[in-house]
């Protein structure tokens, strides 16, 4: 007897959410009210751009991922079993990849149903949250310490000289802002003839602990690292509507003026702000669907 050509059997995005769905409900209703808990995630998600009013928002979105398919950095998300009945819908997890609101919210052109509202093509109309100083006492603007130091720092601490991403990252900001004299000794260190960023591969290639030393020293003593860490409005995709202003302070511990980050009333929660700041754990975080309701 011949063998029976085997199915191939695939699996259905929408149909999978949707008998998803219908399981977690079915499940409550078997199990009764002890088990409703389970039909809303206890962690309010960050929606990308446009979301409309949660409820809504899970009402009309049909779970298709389009607006994960067209995100150009890939940040959005979509919910597993454990979201309840927000199962499939799309979310952001700033501290992993927070969003750039691309130029014209290419997310939100996706949306077939308007859950994430068609009214809005501008990533300073996206509202998706509020950043908001969690941890001050770790703030690196407000311990007055840069960013390039500190991570710098770290690296050296770890031992790993590793030129990645990070250490890439780190010459990129330094060289874009060095004066004329730092550009004239860098290129005596590192035997160029012009400092670019796209020089920067070569400075890599030469690395090495003498010249890792000598990098926290040069970095050190910059212009630059007078100022104190501002990435969080430096990295903003809307900077120029001045999210977060930095106001001037004495740290009387410190015996010195520092910055305080304010969050102001254009931030719309895009998360960039908590994804690269630099400490261990985020200094800056976003609260989803929060309203700014002023400076304390």
């Amino acid at each position: 007897m011949a063998e029976q050509p085997k199915k191939n059997f695939k699996v259905n995005r929408r149909r999978f959410v949707k008998t998803s769905t219908l399981f977690i409900v079915g499940a409550a209703a078997a199990l009764g009210t002890g088990a409703v808990p389970i039909l809303r995630s206890n962690e309010k998600r960050l929606r990308p751009p446009g979301a409309l009013e949660e409820n809504h928002f899970l009402a009309s979105c049909i779970k298709c991922g389009q607006c994960l398919q067209v995100c150009p950095p890939k940040v959005i998300k979509l919910d597993g079993l454990m979201g309840g009945f927000s199962v499939g819908t799309p979310y952001i997890t700033p501290r992993e990849g927070g969003c750039i609101l691309c130029s014209g919210l290419p997310c939100v052109l996706a949306c077939p149903t308007g859950s994430l509202d068609h009214g809005i093509s501008l990533g300073k109309e996206a509202e998706m949250g509020l950043a908001v100083l969690s941890k001050p006492r770790q703030c690196l603007s407000i311990l007055g310490v840069n960013d390039l130091v500190f991570r710098l720092e770290k690296i050296q601490s770890s031992g790993n000289l590793v030129p990645d991403e990070n250490l890439t990252d780190i010459l990129q900001r330094l060289v874009e802002k060095l004066d004329d004299k730092e550009t004239a000794t860098w290129k005596e260190k590192f035997g160029l003839q012009e400092v670019t960023v796209k020089e920067v591969p070569r400075v890599l290639a030469k690395m090495n602990r003498e010249n890792f030393d000598w990098l926290l020293s040069f970095t050190k003593d910059s212009e630059q690292a007078k100022v104190g860490c501002r990435i969080c409005l430096e990295d903003c995709p809307i900077k120029d509507e001045n999210p977060i202003s930095f106001h001037k302070i004495k740290n009387e511990d410190l015996g010195k003026d520092v910055f305080v980050p304010t969050v102001e009333k254009t931030c719309v929660g895009c998360g960039v702000c908590e994804e690269r700041c630099p400490t261990e754990e985020a200094s800056i975080t976003i609260v989803p669907r929060m309203k700014w309701k002023g400076n304390a």
